[in-house]
């Protein structure tokens, strides 16, 4: 089974996202579990304070190094913490992809290290080897939305978690693509302004070519407009299309 030690300040965010949608039936399921470890939980200090001032000056506290050393020699021994994927999301780290997800798809167990405040002591990260990962280019309180986003991202890519294991197969960044626009009932959609407004014809002419053409060219739109970084790379690879 697929297991998700959470060192965290706050394991009770994780409780309600783990009860909705297809994540919460996987977890219902047994396809993974989740183990939270409160890290104030390990320390001695005045209020079981976990933080102190950097020494580098500025606003802000930083998670202190021997408090969370502490929080992980207490529930994992060595050979565990050896076959675990170690991962910080912070906003200094490398940047989280679809590429990341399938890459580590057969890791059975991870350590997840939730910071925050002004972020955690360097050391203890270099210590134990955290991969050091940024979900995008913003500025989060914590590290706990981070981790469920990372939970939900590498869950789903799993058997048995999606109605349609077909679904990855179109999805955004496949291929270095963003997705397809989507459409559904009615046709035509009568707007608030008493506008008609139609899907593309291509979808509703039934012939499959057509129909593969619409969304391979809408893709390619959508990254261009979007993502031009991605378009970049696809490009790259295919000089000759």
């Amino acid at each position: 089974m697929i297991t998700f030690n959470i060192l965290t300040l706050f394991p009770e965010s994780f409780s309600s996202f783990l009860e909705v949608g297809l994540l919460g039936k996987a977890f219902k399921n047994k396809l993974f579990k989740v183990n939270t470890i409160n890290i104030r939980e390990y320390s001695n200090l005045s209020a079981h304070s976990v933080d102190d001032k950097p020494f580098s000056g500025g606003p802000g506290m930083v998670l202190r190094p021997d408090i969370i050393s502490k929080a992980i020699e207490e529930n994992f021994d060595q050979l565990y913490l050896k076959k675990c994927l170690k991962i910080c999301f912070s906003a200094k780290g490398v940047r989280l992809t679809q590429d990341y997800l399938n890459q580590n798809l057969q890791v059975l167990d991870f350590i997840i290290l939730n910071g925050r405040y002004e972020g955690i002591d360097q050391r203890v990260i270099d210590y134990y080897g955290f991969e050091e990962i940024c979900v995008g280019d913003v500025i989060l309180n914590g590290g706990e939305i981070a981790t469920q986003l990372f939970i939900e991202s590498f869950m789903r890519l799993q058997p048995n978690v999606l109605g349609n294991a077909n679904t990855h197969n179109e999805e955004s960044f496949n291929n270095d693509l963003l997705e397809h626009d989507q459409f559904t009932r009615p046709n035509p959609w009568i707007a608030p302004n008493n506008m008609s407004i139609e899907v593309p014809s291509a979808l509703t002419n039934g012939h499959h070519a057509d129909i593969e053409a619409w969304k391979r060219g809408n893709s390619i739109e959508n990254t261009q407009k979007n993502r031009p970084d991605l378009f970049k790379k696809y490009l790259k690879k295919n000089k000759n299309e």
